[in-house]
């Protein structure tokens, strides 16, 4: 309980992964499938919005399996799974935001929030160890939702059993956090860890 006109305390917060907690190399990944197909950046950016497949992913509405065929059999890709995997999954660590995610759970649930795909999380729990340490994980492909839809936002307080103002959203990108402050949560658009510790520090998470 609080008193009149005092904020909640927040008692969850959720992590985003793309570009918060890992940065991905999209672009290292299309210049790899540019140089399997023979075809060009631009052609192979187009594919990926044309056929949507970013979004049939990260509902799980496409599998690994069905992604990589589409680009054997459409784009006349050459090179086997094992190098398809590779390139899709070129994560790096932010290892400063990990370490700010690892002193927020030691008082309070954390949790990641993130639109991804299943290729995508098996490699990172493959190779990192935060999605060990973390209260729980909605994912998109699992719940076939998508940010800055309302219905993730929704799953996810349910999950941790909080209210909107109880909670922290963490993103880099400003739809998503825009998404989640018009339910209530306390939304931080990403930009670097000291900028993290400032605003999470202004809502009473000191890390």
């Amino acid at each position: 309980m609080t008193r009149s006109g005092e904020k909640p305390e927040i008692r969850a917060v959720f992590f985003d992964i793309g570009n918060v907690l890992l940065r991905f190399n999209a672009k290292a990944f299309v210049m790899h499938l540019s140089r399997a197909t023979g075809r060009s950046p631009l052609a192979i950016a187009g594919y990926f919005w044309i056929e949507r497949l970013s979004d049939k992913l990260e509902r799980g509405h496409l599998t690994p399996a069905e992604f990589f065929k589409l680009f054997r059999a459409k784009l006349g890709y050459k090179e086997n799974w094992s190098a398809f995997c590779d390139a899709w999954c070129d994560f790096t660590l932010n290892p400063e935001t990990e370490e700010i995610m690892n002193a927020v759970r030691l008082r309070r649930k954390v949790y990641l929030l993130s639109n991804t795909n299943e290729l995508h999380y098996d490699f990172i729990r493959r190779n990192y160890s935060f999605p060990r340490r973390v209260h729980g994980a909605l994912l998109s492909y699992r719940l076939g939702l998508r940010k800055p839809e309302p219905e993730i936002y929704r799953a996810a307080l349910l999950k941790a059993r909080a209210a909107a103002a109880e909670t922290v959203f963490i993103d880099d990108l400003k739809e998503n956090v825009a998404a989640a402050r018009r339910l209530g949560i306390n939304a931080i658009r990403y930009t670097s860890p000291a900028d993290l510790r400032a605003s999470l520090g202004a809502l009473g998470v000191a890390v």
